[in-house]
């Protein structure tokens, strides 16, 4: 039964990404007779933007699934939570750089960030390994880094900026929710962001050949519901260069304030992977601040629409509104000090 639904649920996620892409590259020149009013060289850069953000974001999704799944195979929660420090501070400023060793899919992440509170592991502790282990691991930071290829200040105020947010959030955490349990008090069960129901339930201990099914099947849901997600911020991205008035454009993204939550309000509703999101935030390097482009690359891996549902099926509600809005306000702050500051040239 599992099976079958996820081999149905593969082929109704690739028919859909093959439309799509069918529908860009085929239709276009019919869509251009169509919509004759339209020149040519709006579709010719609109299917440039487009196809530039996909092929330079494809090798860093499939290098973060791929490692996501050995992680999954090999790795336990217990592991992780054996090698964080019992103090408090250096507990915080240690989990906090946990990704670089344990970078975990964002889609499966909710459910294993609960199991470690179930384990033991302080709410304070467990936040803050929410928070960075999509951003401060080594395939976001070499896919920024490629995607800014000239301009590294972007992906250091990325990570540095991530990781201070996390923390901080992590010390607010501390203070309002010591001693308090923000689990829902509920049989608990999430499928994982890429609705392949897999999650992170199966032990470590069962059989290698079982968790490497499990973990493949994991895989191949998680790519799909990426490049879901890629195609539709790529295509939006490059709709809004194209078709919006270089005016808007220029207004909404020159302002310092402004600019900051208009991109972060794109990162929310985009819901883009943070090994691709870099190349989305590139394509408007020349239009938005440098503050909204951080804001919009720290904010986004963080909370955005699909992990704001699964943390709301984990966690109290008192609990994802504090964190939510910490770090809402952090972000924002974060990229109206690069901008006020000027640390990023434009």
């Amino acid at each position: 039964m599992y099976q079958t639904a996820t081999i149905k649920r593969s082929l109704k996620c690739f028919f859909f990404v093959f439309v799509f892409v069918y529908l860009i590259i085929l239709l276009g020149p019919q869509t251009r007779l169509i919509f004759n009013a339209i020149q040519k060289e709006t579709f010719s850069n609109l299917h440039l933007i487009f196809f530039s953000i996909i092929v330079e974001a494809l090798p860093f999704v499939i290098l973060g699934v791929i490692g996501s799944m050995l992680l999954e195979t090999f790795v336990s929660p217990d592991l992780v939570r054996r090698l964080l420090p019992r103090t408090w501070l250096l507990g915080i400023l240690v989990s906090g750089l946990l990704g670089i060793l344990f970078p975990f899919c964002e889609c499966g992440l909710v459910p294993i960030v609960r199991r470690l509170m179930e384990k033991g592991v302080p709410a304070p502790l467990a936040t803050v390994f929410l928070l960075t282990v999509p951003v401060i691991n080594p395939v976001v930071g070499a896919a920024t880094h490629f995607a800014f290829f000239n301009r590294p200040d972007f992906m250091y105020w990325r990570l540095g900026g991530a990781y201070i947010i996390a923390i901080t959030v992590g010390f607010i955490i501390l203070r309002t929710w010591r001693g308090k349990n923000p689990l829902k008090q509920s049989n608990y069960y999430h499928s994982c962001g890429c609705g392949c129901e897999y999650g992170y339930s199966y032990k470590i201990n069962r059989p290698l050949g079982n968790r490497l099914v499990g973990a493949f099947e994991h895989a191949q849901q998680e790519f799909f519901s990426i490049m879901q997600y890629l195609i539709i911020g790529a295509f939006l991205a490059s709709s809004a260069q194209v078709f919006l008035p270089r005016l808007w454009l220029t207004a909404a993204g020159s302002h310092p304030v402004g600019s900051v939550g208009v991109m972060m309000g794109l990162a929310f509703f985009l819901s883009i992977c943070s090994g691709a999101d870099a190349f989305v935030a590139n394509t408007f390097v020349n239009i938005f601040t440098p503050g909204s482009l951080v804001a919009f690359m720290v904010f986004g891996p963080m909370v955005d629409l699909k992990n704001l549902m699964m943390m709301l099926s984990a966690f109290k509600v008192r609990f994802v509104v504090r964190l939510v809005f910490s770090v809402t306000i952090l972000a924002l702050t974060l990229g109206v000090m690069i901008n006020k500051m000027g640390v990023i040239a434009r």
